[in-house]
């Protein structure tokens, strides 16, 4: 007897070549292809579970599929159609080459399509994902590509999309199209884009400075500023052995006590807000800004000064706690729900690389958010501008 379909090899494989060549756009192709591309299915449909499965389970193949049909049947609303046909065809005793689902239970409408319409519907509904996160993207770049002010951005991204593929594998890909958004909660900066940014603002200062210069002062990312406030802000502190973030923070520590690190910087994020936070250990006090001018909260002003407080006493700087002080670090301000990751970046150029203060006018903001999606092209792109000569 023929053995069951084997639903552990990769589900891509279960689709015949020509489909995948042709009705699939492939991993490897640039966001601009997702726009070319044109056989996705028009809308979701609407399937129904029959109670007993094992008939809508056929050996028999589909001979001579018309791949149009794809166009004609969308994928089901209710992933539960999907989810129950796949373990009924898992559990099934014999080989299943095709299935029917039913549109209509009432008056029996039913349509019979190949088994590895599951997989092809998963395939397509990941690609249609990513196409309208570029989409928005896109849409969000044409609409200034008209300034003068981002005409010339604007043509450096879409010059380096058009090589970026668009593939979800591609870790960079949601992150880069959501800073580009129509709807105010699709475009906050998160800690991918902080951390990334910090990275290159350390990379920046040792290009001014040189490494010597630049050692003395750490560019940190988000973890590190949350795990002082874990440890040091909480009544009862956690358990510090084994812990990965502990032990980055004591390597860092460890450094300062060594007498190796004047300042530690970074970007902190509040419930809902980006904040930036400077540490001076050769004066012992903190730098702290704000772009919605609120004060230090009470549980980071305790974490951090305990922090800073502890490693001055382990380095021989023995500085009282309360005599440690929280200063203004200067910030733009905003006047919107969406911008403080910006402002808070900014704060940290501008403090360590004289970078102008970020103003409050929405066209400022449009170009400071283009900088970082081509800093973060330019990072995660393969010789993109090679490319542009190359095709040029």
């Amino acid at each position: 007897m023929s053995l069951p379909i084997d639903l552990t090899v990769d589900p891509v494989d279960r689709i015949p070549p020509n489909i995948v060549r042709n009705w699939l756009p492939t991993a490897d192709e640039a966001v601009k292809h997702l726009f070319i591309f044109n056989r996705y299915p028009n809308h979701k449909m609407h399937y129904f579970i029959p109670p007993t499965l094992a008939p809508m389970l056929h050996e028999d193949s589909i001979m001579d599929f018309d791949p149009n049909t794809l166009l004609q049947f969308g994928p089901p609303i209710n992933a539960s159609v999907s989810k129950a046909y796949e373990d009924a065809m898992e559990a099934s005793p014999h080989p299943v080459h095709s299935v029917t689902l039913s549109l209509d239970p009432v008056f029996r409408e039913l349509v019979t399509l190949p088994f590895w319409i599951f997989v092809y519907w998963r395939e397509i509904q990941s690609a249609m994902s990513y196409r309208t996160k570029w989409k928005t993207a896109l849409e969000w770049l044409r609409s200034h590509s008209e300034s003068p002010v981002t005409s010339g951005r604007c043509h450096d991204l879409m010059t380096a999309l058009s090589f970026f593929p668009w593939s979800g594998n591609n870790i960079p890909v949601e992150n880069i199209a959501t800073l580009f958004a129509s709807s105010s909660a699709k475009c906050c900066l998160v800690s991918w884009h902080i951390d990334h940014m910090m990275k290159h603002m350390s990379k920046q200062y040792q290009e001014l400075h040189g490494p010597e210069v630049s050692g003395r002062h750490i560019f940190t990312n988000m973890d590190t500023l949350a795990t002082i406030v874990t440890f040091y802000g909480t009544p009862r502190t956690p358990v510090k052995t084994g812990n990965l973030l502990w032990e980055h923070l004591a390597s860092i520590e460890n450094r300062i006590i060594m007498g190796e690190v004047d300042s530690v910087c970074g970007a902190h994020y509040l419930p809902g807000h980006w904040v930036s936070v400077v540490f001076n250990f050769r004066q012992g006090h903190i730098l702290f800004g704000c772009s919605l001018r609120r004060p230090i909260p009470k549980l980071e002003c305790n974490a951090f000064t305990q922090w800073i407080s502890r490693l001055n006493k382990k380095s021989g700087r023995n500085i009282n706690t309360d005599s440690i002080l929280v200063h203004h670090l200067p910030t733009g301000y905003q006047d919107d729900s969406v911008s403080c990751g910006l402002f808070a970046l900014n704060a940290i150029g501008h403090h360590y690389l004289g970078h102008q203060l970020l103003p409050t006018n929405q066209m400022s903001l449009v170009c400071a958010r283009m900088d970082i999606t081509l800093v973060l092209l330019n990072g995660n792109t393969v010789c993109f501008f090679c490319c542009t000569l190359f095709h040029t």
